[in-house]
Formats: C-alpha cells, structure tokens, sequence
C-alpha cells in the first residue's frame, strides 16, 4: 500500500512546529528577529489552512535571510501541502546545506522520499534522526518511519516503529491511528478498538476516526455502537467522503 506524499504529511505532522525546527519555540516574540516574525506567521497560518498567505509570509522570510535554515524548512513543508513536490526537496536540501544538523529538516526530507517510494535514500536519513541526541520529537520521526515501511508493504516492521513511536509518546494520535488500521486489516478488531480509544481520548475526531471506529463495531457485532459511530459521522462530518460510505453501506444492506 503506497501512501501518497500528502497523506503522510497530514499523519505525521500533526504539529507543524515539530515539523520545522529542532528546538523549542516560545511564544514570546518581541526579541525576534523580522525573518523568524515572518516565519512564525506563515507557520500559524499554514495551520489554519491559509496556505496562499502563509506562502507569502515564508517566501519573505526566506527572502529577507537566505541563510535561515528553518525558514527554508517551513517553507519546504508549506510547498509540500501545495503539492509542488521538487520545490518542497529544494527547500529541504537548501535547509540542510545550510545546517547539516537540522534533523527537522533531515526528517521531512526522509519522509518525502519515501512518499515517492525512494526507500533505500530515505531509511538512512532517517536512522540519522533516531540516533540525533538533540531532535525534540523522536516519535515523530518513529512513526515515519512506520508510515514508510507500510508504504512499502513491511506491515510487521510498521507496526514495530509505530509502537516504538508510541513508547516515547503514549498520546501520539497519529501513531494510535495508524496502529489501529493497521489491527483492523489484520483482523484484530478488539486491538483496533482499544488503539481507537485512546485515540479518540487524545484528539478530535475526524472522519477518519469515526468510521473506522464504524468498520471496528460491526466487525465485533456492536450495531449500537456501529450506529453511535454513524450517528456522530454524519452530524460532525456530514459532507465527507465518510459519512458518504456510511450512508451507502447502510443503505445497501
């Protein structure tokens, strides 16, 4: 199963910042330089999905210093949720030419090559990330690597650093998620259940969430539950691709 560059980013970066920089970020800015202001603008904006002005503020911010190598960073995962695939692997490499200890920027690299299936360059950037003494977010980097090896059809060695993932962060949605589908296609819907769970103790819901939490009852027999799932589908995410196949499956039978 061969994950798409977008789905993997929207998994694994769940929090734009630790996609970004390497080092903690404080949220006060009067000692800030205009570059970083920039930079931090065009983040909170690609977070609230306004890509078009978070795409002016990074290209600024690279502008006004070239030679910042988290503003190159951000801007390479903005390009990445534009899908302008080849800009957003400048952008990294230009982050890294510029700090080649920006395991930040190591990690979305790695992550976008294995989304184009170059596994064999993308497992030793990331290996280069997992044995950093000073990346923030090893989990972050785990279940990429996870997302990777599923991407390439190694469900045992997924499974594997996804659960790594979670033992540096027991919270980590992304990683629960993940874990879940993964128990689901195995056809171990109690597993599937519990990874949902605590998923959904951790996070909103998404369509996602909600109907593979629909899929995981009606295989355990649950239609109450089955139809609590559908229920919330249809009234949080009414016009998803989700709540689409819950009314036809419920329709068909």
């Amino acid at each position: 199963m061969k994950l798409s560059a977008k789905t993997i980013l929207l998994l694994a970066c769940s929090s734009l910042l630790a996609c970004v920089s390497d080092t903690p970020q404080k949220d006060n800015t009067d000692n800030r330089s205009t570059t970083d202001l920039y930079m931090m603008k065009g983040i909170q904006y690609m977070e609230k999905g306004r890509l078009d002005v978070a795409q002016q503020d990074l290209e600024k911010a690279v502008e006004l210093d070239g030679k910042n190598a988290e503003a190159h960073n951000a801007l390479g995962v903005l390009y990445e949720r534009q899908n302008r695939l080849d800009e957003a692997e400048a952008q990294y490499k230009q982050a890294l030419a510029l700090d080649e200890n920006m395991f930040a920027a190591d990690n979305n690299y790695a992550r976008l090559l294995c989304a184009q299936g170059k596994y064999d360059l993308a497992m030793p950037r990331f290996q280069r990330v997992l044995d950093s003494k000073v990346y923030q977010t090893p989990w972050l980097a785990l279940t990429n690597v996870g997302l990777c090896y599923k991407s390439k059809g190694s469900t045992a060695d997924a499974e594997s650093y996804l659960r790594k993932a979670l033992e540096a962060n027991p919270n980590f949605a992304p990683a629960l998620l993940e874990l879940a589908k993964l128990s689901m296609e195995h056809g171990n819907d109690l597993s599937a259940r519990a990874f949902l769970q605590r998923y959904e103790s951790t996070i909103a819901p998404s369509p996602e969430s909600l109907y593979l939490g629909l899929q995981t009852e009606i295989a355990l027999g649950n239609n109450k539950d089955a139809d609590a799932y559908r229920k919330r589908l249809q009234q949080l995410f009414p016009d998803s691709k989700e709540a689409l196949r819950a009314r036809t499956s419920r329709a068909s039978k």
